[in-house]
This record gives structure tokens, C-alpha cells and sequence, in this order.
């Protein structure tokens, strides 16, 4: 795999993830644009509210 293959991976990874940001910040009364920066205060609710995998 080349460079420019793994960084549109990692780009389409990076969508992904914050489409379900925002899609469970909408979910949770939190008001989120569509595009953009996802503000650090709805990110951190996101992760705290994830339950986490088993260490």
C-alpha cells in the first residue's frame, strides 16, 4: 500500500469516527455542526460516555 492509499484510509477512519461523534453528541442534547472541528468538551463526553474494552 502507498502513502497516498493509507492516508485516504486514514482520512475515510477519521470520518467515520466523527460521524459517530456527532451522531451520539445530537443523540445526547449537544448542539454539533455537520462539518468541522468537533469542540474538545463533546469529544471528551464521547469518550467518557463509551464503555471501554476490557484491559
Amino acid at each position: 500500500m502507498d502513502e497516498q492509499q493509507q492516508a485516504a484510509e486514514v482520512r475515510d477512519a477519521r470520518a467515520r469516527r466523527d460521524d459517530a461523534v456527532r451522531v451520539w453528541a445530537r443523540d445526547n442534547g449537544y448542539l454539533v455542526n455537520d462539518r468541522g472541528r468537533i469542540p474538545a468538551g463533546i469529544r471528551e463526553a464521547y469518550e467518557l460516555a463509551r464503555p471501554r474494552a476490557a484491559e
